[in-house]
């Protein structure tokens, strides 16, 4: 991991990879209030657990645990279901739901005037669970960097997005449309598997996710060559864990 100290951020959301958990006013939305108070419904998972990880990715048998399912598009078995099942409680559990459409500074133009302009979503941003970006940095570096760098040597993460939680339902968003990402490399993680419909869709390759076990993991790069879209569910909730790497 390179030292990144001092690199400043672009925008609120946009913060260096060693900043994540170490600097308080780096929040999620602005103004977003702040919870001294707050009582995990899952105390367990706020402290990194190798558990966590399924046992294949741990053991760094990366080779048999990763595969291509389309160009440039690689899925894995990466948590385990009980965490993911404990993850989704928690954020139920934490109840800051945000259903709106984004609009952010593109964090490679410093000038502030280029815009990302996000489909609709409903969200939640794991620091309103206070505890749970510092598990989600040790897994980053521990576990997501060597599958990364091995995929893609010649990249390094020098910034990410702060992580967060994705929700779909019937009665309020209930799929995503075709879109692309700004980031350098996208991860999605699938949550649960109770409900039907679903899937994030390629169609330049006319390829789905499905609705894969719980803890699959898809990467992918972000930009135009891999515009996709959430399919919608029909019911049940669907619930996804989104990283964002540069």
């Amino acid at each position: 991991m390179e030292n990144i100290t001092g690199m400043e951020k672009v925008d609120a959301n946009d913060v260096p990879l060693d900043k994540l958990v170490f600097d308080a006013d780096l929040g999620g939305y602005p103004d977003a209030p702040p919870r001294p108070d707050y009582v995990p419904l899952h105390p367990e998972i706020f402290q990194y657990n190798p558990d966590f990880i399924d046992p294949a990715v741990r053991s760094g048998d990366w080779d048999n645990a990763v595969h291509e399912d389309a160009e440039q598009i690689y899925r894995w078995q990466f948590l385990t279901p009980d965490f993911c099942r404990m993850l989704v409680e928690e954020a139920e559990h934490s109840g800051r739901w945000e259903t709106r459409r984004d609009i952010e500074d593109n964090p490679l133009a410093a000038d502030g005037k280029v815009k990302n302009y996000s489909p609709w979503d409903t969200t939640q941003w794991l620091d309103n669970m206070p505890g749970l970006e510092r598990v989600y940095v040790d897994i980053v570096r521990r576990h997501l960097e060597p599958i990364v760098y091995k995929t893609w040597p010649i990249f390094r993460m020098q910034r990410m997005k702060r992580p967060y939680i994705l929700k779909y339902e019937p009665s309020a968003v209930s799929e995503m449309g075709l879109h692309f990402d700004a980031e350098t490399v996208t991860l999605l993680i699938y949550l649960n598997d109770d409900y039907e419909g679903g899937g994030t869709y390629f169609p330049r390759w006319n390829y789905s996710t499905g609705r894969p076990p719980v803890g699959t993991a898809v990467l992918f790069p972000g930009g135009l060559s891999h515009v996709h879209a959430g399919r919608g569910i029909i019911a049940g909730k669907r619930y996804l864990f989104c990283g964002a790497y540069f």
